[in-house]
């Protein structure tokens, strides 16, 4: 089970509004992605039982479309190897096909991602680990230590947050990093993953809206993709979709205030549309009216209308007073199936030979 580089490979919390998203993603795209989800992180006293019923429900039924997809538990790393074996696991059990990720400095899930790699198994090189030097020596020890061979595993460069870099800032960090992978054309998959989303929506005005350049995809279009006939091989694409690395898992809303958004996705930017705190007005009321000012109303003209996909359908019919769609949860949907929609239709447009 292998991709090339005009495939598309979305990181994704598990979390029911994300499920739903994949779930919903064209039949003519989901061939061109596959999907590295992550096991987001448990907070006590919420039992390591309970956290995993949450996320494996509807799970195997949301992942049965795609080949397969990519499975990370890094953030439930302090629950340790029992943590990984059980999610690991499950996942067989419910007939998931899957591929386990861990990474050459971790520690709980090595061993249970080496007794589960029926379907391969994924190394996520990250930033840290690159920027500490030695990176080409620590790839080659961790596959000498388990007897590996780049052919059995796919490679993830991830580049963590970079939305404080510019696109040519982008540019050269992905140069730098890829040139201490070793052995580029042997790995099963290569990809370079990256999030230019910003971390948050504070810098968007009450009840107004903004851009914010996608970087991230702007950078591997233009410096990767652009003169990919000088590379020794060209990574697969990757992003967050319209999520921060980090996710809402420190959010807590009894101290913190909350403003309804829209996050839409366009070319080579997002469009960050912002209502007001939710204490002030319900998020029933706003949600429906930031999608009239999207589909109906000032900024139509970045409306990709309802043909697109499932999302846009489903946010022309928030603008026009469809129940149901009022809500965070919802509108997390609706902006990452429109996000997934946009990124594989933009490499599937791309010249390939």
């Amino acid at each position: 089970m292998t991709f090339g580089p005009d495939h598309y490979v979305p990181v994704l919390k598990v979390k029911r509004g994300e499920r739903k998203a994949i779930q919903r993603i064209s039949p003519i795209h989901q061939s061109r992605i596959t999907p590295l989800l992550e096991i987001v992180e448990r907070k006590p006293p919420k039992t390591l039982d309970a956290h995993l019923n949450t996320a494996f429900t509807d799970l195997a039924e949301t992942v049965r479309p795609y080949s397969r997809c990519f499975l990370d538990v890094r953030e439930i790393a302090a629950d340790g190897q029992t943590g990984a074996a059980n999610v690991f696991q499950r996942a067989s059990a419910a007939g998931i096909v899957f591929t386990p990720v861990t990474g050459i400095s971790r520690t709980a899930d090595v061993a249970p991602a080496l007794a589960h790699r029926a379907n391969g198994l994924a190394l996520r090189l990250t930033r840290a680990e690159f920027e500490q030097g030695g990176l080409t020596r620590r790839i080659n020890e961790f596959l000498s230590a388990h007897g590996l061979a780049p052919e059995q595993l796919d490679l993830i460069i991830d580049l963590g947050g970079v939305e404080d870099l510019i696109v040519e800032g982008v540019g050269a960090l992905t140069d730098a990093f890829m040139a201490e992978v070793p052995d580029q054309q042997r790995w099963n998959t290569f990809t370079v993953s990256a999030c230019a989303f910003p971390k948050s929506m504070g810098g968007v005005q009450r009840n107004s809206h903004a851009l914010a350049e996608r970087t991230d995809w702007v950078a591997w279009n233009n410096q990767l993709y652009g003169r990919r006939n000088g590379l020794q091989r060209l990574p697969t694409f990757s992003d967050c979709a319209i999520q921060r690395p980090e996710g809402v898992e420190g959010f807590d809303p009894i101290r913190m205030q909350v403003s309804a958004s829209v996050r839409y996705t366009l070319e080579e930017a997002w469009l960050l549309i912002k209502g007001q705190s939710t204490r002030s007005s319900r998020p029933g009321e706003q949600f429906p009216a930031l999608a009239r000012k999207l589909v109906h109303g000032s900024l139509n003209s970045s409306f990709y209308g309802p043909g697109h996909c499932y999302g846009c359908e489903l946010m022309q019919a928030a603008a026009d007073g469809a129940p149901g769609l009022g809500s965070a949860e919802a509108w997390r949907q609706l902006g990452t199936i429109h996000h997934i929609s946009v990124v594989t239709q933009a490499l599937a447009s791309l010249p390939w030979p």
